[in-house]
């Protein structure tokens, strides 16, 4: 659904490199590269397996509506950002474990985040039911 990551991909960065994976997408009928962190590649994917669009299609939606003094990769991190806020609902932050009184573990987020420095190729997975290590409210 995206296009193959470039070879100036830095995905398994070395300390002061970055990590961010360049992509060439064509945005409004004109080619470009965008640099965006593994875990925004994997959300835009979602979003275009959700909304049966590609890659392009969204990113000149995004493009097209963006103000224009705003990075287009800024605006898509904003775009993705308020798409699935929108999604959120209370019920999926209770099977979550969101709302218990207890601040999110942050440790947790941030081995997810280690474990995804690659990107998904091809279908995206559904998002788990629940969090186990979570207790309910």
């Amino acid at each position: 659904m995206l296009p193959p990551r470039s070879k100036r991909l830095s995905a398994n960065a070395a300390p002061g490199e970055s990590n961010l994976v360049i992509r060439n997408v064509t945005v409004l009928g004109k080619r470009t590269s965008l640099r965006m962190e593994p875990q925004m590649w994997d959300a835009l994917i979602d979003v275009c397996e959700r909304e049966r669009l590609t890659a392009h299609d969204v990113c000149s939606r995004i493009a097209d509506r963006k103000e224009p003094e705003a990075s287009l990769t800024g605006a898509i991190r904003v775009f993705l950002l308020s798409y699935f806020r929108h999604a959120a609902t209370e019920e999926g932050h209770l099977r979550a474990g969101h709302g218990n009184g207890r601040l999110l573990n942050l440790d947790e987020v941030f081995a997810d985040t280690q474990k995804q420095m690659q990107p998904r190729r091809g279908r995206a997975k559904a998002p788990a039911a629940g969090n186990s290590s979570a207790t309910p409210a």
